[in-house]
């Protein structure tokens, strides 16, 4: 009976042309418009000449016999730091017309940035909270291992080791490659219009009042409505991607961790769509909330303003399951590696099960209800 439902609903979804038209096409043509549209703006970011920068740093700061190593990845960068022992960093900029300065102590910094310097001043900022973020980490890690961790308070009494791989820097990202990438993602959170033509019938035509009644377990009318819109979707999706490319030859990195980052999006985009509905029972009121609750995520998640320079706060962005898909797929694609990976795909499998459950348990309560 399950595997009739989901042919049966994968059917209905194909008939429906419309909504593939628009799955498809409306990736395309944004990331038209949005890549010409902010070229200029995202050229700038990626052509910044080197620059320099500031810096005084603490005997007590946890990298301090690698300043050295954190001046060399900021040459590979663009980023020519130079030391200045002495001063009001205020004055500092001014004086020697740095871009910003970097007051180094203990496991933290003080970032000071010049207004002359808008776009240099962001990319000192990414570059020295990537240090931060992972170059600490591969320290702890290494302290951990050689000195048995450490003390009670969270100091570090000595460093030993900085982590063998290369410190990260900022990345070129394109306009192209950025939102083509990112409106893939988008479009995969909207996939639950490929679902509006069989879930409209079922209500216009009583079906779902008939599965109420039936001997299907909820979880199986689920799944039947589950599997074939991811399907759909994936397959949407693939063909708006492959025709971005071959148009504006947008890059993609690793393949294979690129395909799943997606497809995970697609899976969370399509449970927490089919979540909405089972709790409204409406599908205009599904499309409505589900269009609202992703656009605020894509706002907080770099679909509208590049992640890396947005103004919004960290909290927001790691709360929105797209920031991590787009920070996870743009770093593959410049970077061809991201730790990103891993959250994008633990959080969507968080939201697949949660939204699951959910929406099997309102269907039962509702068929209890009418039974």
């Amino acid at each position: 009976m399950i595997r009739y439902l989901i042919k049966n609903n994968f059917k209905l979804m194909l008939r429906n042309k419309w909504n593939l038209i628009i799955l498809v096409l409306g990736p395309v043509l944004i990331i038209m418009a949005l890549s010409a549209a902010f070229a200029e703006l995202m050229k700038s970011y990626e052509g910044v000449d080197e620059f320099s920068a500031g810096y005084r740093v603490s005997k007590d700061f946890v990298m301090y016999e690698h300043m050295d190593e954190i001046k060399e990845a900021g040459n590979k960068s663009g980023i020519d730091l130079y030391e200045y022992p002495e001063g009001k960093p205020e004055e500092i900029i001014a004086n020697n017309k740095l871009a910003g300065f970097v007051e180094f102590t203990g496991d933290s910094y003080v970032l000071y940035k010049s207004g002359d310097y808008e776009v240099e001043g962001l990319t000192l900022e990414y570059f020295v909270s990537r240090i931060m973020d992972e170059g600490l980490r591969g320290v702890l890690q290494g302290i951990a291992a050689e000195t048995g961790g450490i003390d009670a308070m969270g100091s570090v009494s000595e460093v030993n080791m900085l982590p063998e791989e290369e410190l990260p820097y900022m990345p070129a990202v394109d306009s192209t490659d950025y939102y083509g990438i990112v409106y893939i993602v988008y479009f995969c959170w909207c996939g639950m219009v490929c679902a509006t033509g069989v879930l409209s019938n079922e209500k216009k035509y009583g079906i779902g009042k008939k599965f109420q009644v039936s001997i299907q377990s909820e979880l199986k009318l689920y799944i039947s409505r589950l599997l074939p819109t991811v399907s759909v979707v994936t397959v949407g999706m693939g063909i708006a991607t492959g025709t971005t490319i071959l148009l504006y030859g947008i890059h993609w990195g690793n393949a294979l961790l690129s395909a799943l980052v997606v497809f995970m999006m697609i899976l969370a985009g399509v449970s927490f769509g089919l979540m909405l509905y089972y709790l409204s029972d409406n599908m205009a009121i599904t499309v409505i909330v589900l269009f609202t609750v992703v656009w605020f995520m894509g706002f907080f998640g770099g679909s509208f303003e590049t992640y890396m320079y947005s103004s919004s706060s960290d909290t927001l962005k790691q709360l929105s399951p797209l920031y991590h898909g787009n920070r996870a797929l743009v770093e593959l694609s410049c970077m061809g590696h991201s730790s990103y990976v891993n959250s994008a795909v633990i959080y969507s499998l968080i939201i697949t099960f949660g939204c699951s459950v959910v929406s099997v348990v309102a269907g039962k309560l509702r068929r209890r209800g009418r039974a």
